[in-house]
């Protein structure tokens, strides 16, 4: 019998940046220095990484920055049980929100997400050569209510 998908806090950083790069993410070499992060939640089964998340604090909000789920994978919800994960520990931390810049908003769209109409988070997009010729992320945002539950602090 196969075991059972596991979402838990962990920070392999390591295994973390190549996940996200094959997922096509802009992620710099010691992005964790960069980013600060301050959780990180992975989807694993059988000791199998199959997804990943991190947030981090910037601009004084806390910011799904990376979300990533290995292609075999996909359409099984493990990016919505990562994007709830998220979303508690935003709430166990007193957040009102979470924001993101989302590639993909489709995906979020579906999770409640919402545009903000705002640029602060693409503005760490503007030297990117993709920004604008064929990357179009939008700045959204989760509203959390605090009965989302909550990640150990």
């Amino acid at each position: 019998m196969a075991e059972e998908l596991r979402i838990t806090r962990e920070n392999d950083h390591g295994a973390f940046t190549a996940l996200y790069r094959a997922a096509g993410l802009e992620i710099e070499e010691g992005w964790e220095k960069l980013c600060h992060p301050v959780c990180s939640v992975s989807a694993r089964r059988e000791g199998r990484l199959l997804g990943a998340a991190t947030v981090s604090r910037r601009f004084e909000r806390l910011i799904l920055d990376y979300i990533a789920v290995e292609p075999e994978a996909r359409l099984m919800g493990i990016g919505k049980k990562l994007t709830e994960a998220c979303k508690a520990y935003a709430a166990g931390q007193g957040a009102g929100e979470l924001w993101l810049a989302a590639r993909n908003p489709g995906f979020f769209h579906a999770l409640r997400a919402e545009e903000t109409g705002g640029e602060l988070l693409l503005s760490e997009c503007l030297g990117c050569p993709d920004y604008r010729a064929g990357c179009e992320p939008k700045e959204m945002r989760f509203v959390i209510e605090p009965s989302e539950g909550s990640y150990e602090k």
